[in-house]
């Protein structure tokens, strides 16, 4: 039996005459971490919305544990154990932090356990002196980290991250890396970041995406030696990390 979580296999998605994903075998490990890299425009974000059922892919398949959910819609997805984080936090503004992430708690436990969770969660994700705020008067990075806190309530087997150290400062991006370490232990991860001090924070192995393609996969030592990959797919930024 297969002891990968998640997989692709000819995964394509076109849009008019412009292919973003091409032809894209995929492999993620039980209980791995992976870091998706590439410059803006390399197929990372699009090919996380065809694993996450934000778009449907053109063709291909995507496979979790065994199970073909191309084309499934989000929703069906979270029920079968992943944990989504968008790159736009997709949490409820008019209530507070602590309700968000109750409500997701919710989702496998009855009130008592739930709101032992919560607390615990919140805790967790150090914003315990957020949890009577309204989410909707929070900072984008305080936001992030209210939607990373409703993601591992779920208690999720695989966690999909889009880009979630955007808009966060040194703190919390130190705060989240330490997150998706500790997540790491219990779910497999996948992160796509544009961020190279948060990915040295926390990648072991990378794939690293180009013209819509996986252009090269290696251990995160290996990237940042790697010629090409700094010169003409991580540009000046990986130098400057």
């Amino acid at each position: 039996m297969s002891d990968h979580i998640l997989t692709t296999r000819g995964l394509t998605m076109r849009f008019g005459g412009v292919t973003a994903v091409d032809n894209v075998d995929f492999n993620l490990k039980d209980g791995e971490l992976r870091c998706l890299l590439g410059p803006n425009g390399a197929g990372k974000s699009t090919f996380f919305k065809c694993l996450t059922g934000q778009l449907t892919p053109t063709s291909g398949k995507v496979t979790l544990s065994g199970q073909d959910i191309t084309g499934a819609h989000t929703h069906q997805i979270v029920n079968l154990g992943v944990g989504i984080k968008t790159q736009v936090p997709n949490v409820f503004d008019g209530i507070t932090a602590y309700e968000n992430v109750r409500l997701s708690a919710r989702r496998k436990h009855l009130k008592p356990l739930a709101r032992e969770l919560t607390m615990h969660t919140l805790e967790r994700c150090g914003i315990t002196h957020l949890a009577k705020r309204e989410v909707g008067l929070l900072s984008h990075g305080q936001r992030q980290l209210v939607e990373l806190a409703m993601v591992l309530a779920g208690e999720p087997k695989l966690i999909l991250l889009d880009e979630p150290a955007a808009g966060m400062t040194g703190d919390e991006r130190d705060r989240l890396a330490q997150l998706v370490l500790e997540s790491a232990r219990s779910a497999a991860v996948v992160v796509v970041e544009h961020d190279m001090a948060f990915i040295r924070q926390i990648a072991k192995f990378v794939t690293v995406f180009n013209r819509g393609a996986i252009f090269r996969e290696a251990m995160i030592d290996d990237i940042m030696q790697d010629r090409e990959v700094q010169e003409i797919y991580l540009g000046k930024q990986a130098n400057a990390a």
